[in-house]
């Protein structure tokens, strides 16, 4: 499909969807490509596949669903043409006709009274053949009609207004009811749960559940743009930022979480951009933007720009007045139109980037704005307030780009804009408005997309700080001896009425914990992992104190075989561990956290190959957490017979019911289970 074609095809389908509601268009818009593309491998013609299709306002109606009032919607749209019909066929030739009539009746034009005469022969021509009384009633017919007229575009000025204010309301409601589910369960259903940026090779973020089904980035991510929605994923899968930026970071978010209507409104723009992005590409704009090359008109272009339409404009007046005959006006319009159908494509080129961008530069505007209007104190929101505000910031930007976009939208009226770029070379004075818009914002307006991304990432992670009782992470990146300590620690995908803080101090070595099943030996080790993984980013954390120091996290817990590849459960676990032992070996500080080890093999092996490869991660700058039921691992030592240090959960019973309270408590466990639980299952045990 050749370029030109593209064009064609991006044309027909915003033709279609600019018809539809805004919810619907990207759905549709994904549909028609996907329809168009395939018409064109079987025919090999766009300009076939078009004509076959027809009328895009013919094409949009059967995705309509919306009624229309006043007319039915089977003949709205032809009721409209009928009446621009009627009105151009009456108003014409009655006013060419009093026209002539009128010109019959002036007096002699000289250059002094030229401009008065041909007004005066207009008005007088629009009520020629009409009594003295009958003009002041036509007279008075025509005021009431342009003050119609007047109200009517004010009512519809109103009308736009109100349907703008009805959909950011609806979108503020819907931001308003997420943040109300994340007080719930409710969050669990939230469409955006971050999987197409889960790798495979990622077992930390699929073990701890930072992405995916039921994940932290589900429950908290206010991201609407992709590069948002992309950054945001990155630092859930990296874990790990320089300490400088840690504290910029940190600093940012907590600031963030102060300001709930703030993140309300730049979450409902954000929401209104993500339905209005249909043809914008973010990236390809700001590059367009950033490289001083592109959006140049050549010199011979700003010549002819200024040149022809001066001459031609010239050549009417002179028509007008007498001087020289209407072929020379009329010449000079065939012209300039030639020109700019011969020269479109240089014209395009540098208009349509910035048209596109027009889709969501609105919704772009009111973010900017909101950051702009904010006082903010922290360094890093304080620079993209400075960026988005002043004479020749990225709000002023946008703004201007809206006007341009209402400009180019001409050329979707064909007669109109022909008259306009045979008088006035239209796309040549439209592109030399978007180079100088370029030249002066172009600068600013490169990097707004990443701006917003940094700041919808920043918002995700403060979010935390205002649906949780939250506290602040003090990471220590110089301690050469790894630890943890924690005050009422607790699972932020908990709810808060059912989540059980735990007190609980790690340090280097190895840490056995025990318990019956499902006292909560494996959500402990998430706890543990998720609100690290926050305080490395600078977010709040599910406590009221948590120190530590930085180490690289590696888990073993979802462990899956692989049937494709022949890997079984037990291999699986093992190439999980092995991995821990060969970083083991760089003496970096890490956190290994295994869930259940060696649960695939039997008992005999798994306490032999756990207590070897539990004794050859320990060390100072390893800080080893293993959940079992294998109680014989909680007399292992390290390698300088350092004992293992023991935590244990536990149950309880009230009448024959099982209970659990989910505190971690000193020592080994010394009770069992897994009668109880089959019985609660229905098993005679």
């Amino acid at each position: 499909m050749t370029p030109n074609e593209k064009d064609y095809m991006d044309r027909y389908i915003y033709q279609v969807i600019r018809r539809l509601p805004k919810a619907q268009r990207e759905e549709v818009r994904m549909e028609l490509e996907e329809l168009l593309s395939d018409m064109y491998a079987d025919r090999g013609s766009m300009e076939e596949v078009l004509t076959e299709l027809g009328d895009p306002a013919e094409f949009a109606k059967q995705y309509q669903n919306e009624q229309k009032y006043l007319i039915g919607p089977e003949y709205f749209d032809t009721y409209l043409w009928f009446v621009k019909v009627v009105l151009i066929c009456a108003a014409v030739p009655i006013l060419i006709i009093s026209l002539i009539n009128a010109i019959g009746e002036m007096p002699a034009i000289t250059s002094q009274n030229a401009a008065s005469v041909i007004i005066r022969a207009i008005v007088d021509g629009l009520i020629v053949g009409i009594t003295e009384k009958e003009k002041s009633y036509a007279t008075l017919l025509v005021i009431a009609g342009v003050l119609f007229l007047i109200g009517f575009v004010a009512l519809v000025k109103w009308h736009s207004v109100v349907a703008e204010r009805q959909e950011s309301l609806t979108e503020k409601w819907e931001v308003c009811r997420r943040y109300c589910n994340r007080f719930t369960d409710g969050w669990r259903k939230f469409e955006e749960k971050g999987t197409v940026y889960l790798r495979e090779d990622d077992c930390v973020a699929a073990d701890i559940d930072l992405l995916g089904e039921n994940s932290l980035y589900q429950m908290i991510s206010v991201c609407h743009t992709e590069k948002g929605k992309q950054t945001f994923a990155d630092h859930l899968t990296t874990r790990y930022i320089e300490e400088a930026e840690r504290e910029q970071r940190h600093a940012a978010i907590k600031e963030l979480s102060g300001k709930p209507e703030f993140a309300v409104e730049f979450e409902t723009a954000g929401r209104r951009m993500e339905a209005e992005k249909e043809k914008f590409d973010a990236e390809a704009f700001e590059d367009f933007c950033g490289d001083v090359a592109q959006g140049k008109l050549p010199v011979f272009a700003h010549i002819l720009r200024f040149l022809l339409p001066i001459c031609e404009i010239v050549s009417l007046v002179l028509f007008l007045t007498g001087t020289i005959s209407y072929g020379y006006p009329l010449a000079g319009f065939l012209a300039l139109l030639v020109i700019s159908w011969l020269t479109k494509f240089m014209t395009d080129g540098i208009i349509q980037p910035v048209y596109y961008a027009s889709t969501v530069s609105g919704e772009y505007e009111v973010m900017l704005s909101l950051i702009a209007e904010q006082a903010f104190q922290s360094e890093v929101l304080a620079r993209m307030q400075q960026r988005a505000g002043g004479a020749t910031g990225a709000v002023r930007a946008y703004h201007k780009l809206k006007a341009i976009s209402q400009a180019y939208n001409i050329s979707f009226n064909p007669l109109v804009h022909q008259i306009l770029c045979g008088l006035l070379l239209w796309d040549y004075q439209l592109a030399a408005v978007v180079s100088r818009w370029k030249k002066t914002y172009g600068t600013q307006v490169a990097g707004c997309s990443d701006m917003i991304a940094e700041l919808e990432d920043l918002m995700s992670f403060s979010v935390l700080g205002m649906v949780r009782e939250t506290g602040e992470g003090q990471i220590d990146y110089t301690e050469t001896e790894v630890h943890l300590e924690g005050t009422n620690l607790y699972h932020p995908l908990l709810l808060p009425d059912q989540a059980q803080g735990n007190d609980v101090t790690l340090g280097s070595g190895i840490t056995i914990i025990t318990g019956s099943n499902m006292s909560g030996k494996t959500t402990f080790l998430r706890t543990v992992a998720i609100n690290l993984v926050l305080a490395y980013l600078g977010a709040p954390v599910c406590a009221e104190t948590l120190k530590a120091s930085y180490m690289r996290i590696f888990t073993s817990m979802r462990v899956k075989d692989d049937v494709a590849h022949g890997i079984s459960t037990f291999y699986a676990e093992i190439l999980r561990i092995k991995e821990m032992a060969v970083y083991r070996k760089e003496e970096k500080p890490m956190l290994c956290l295994i869930d259940e080890i060696f649960k695939g093999t039997n008992s005999a092996d798994r306490i032999v190959g756990a207590k070897e490869v539990i004794t050859k991660l320990a060390g100072s700058r390893c800080m080893t957490v293993v959940s079992t039921h294998d109680f014989e691992l909680c007399s292992i030592t390290d390698k300088d017979q350092t004992p293992a240090v023991n935590y244990h959960f536990q149950e309880y019973y009230e009448g024959d019911e099982l209970r659990f309270d989910y505190k971690i408590r000193d020592g080994r466990c010394t009770t069992t289970n897994a009668r109880a639980i089959l019985r609660m299952a229905g098993f005679e045990v």
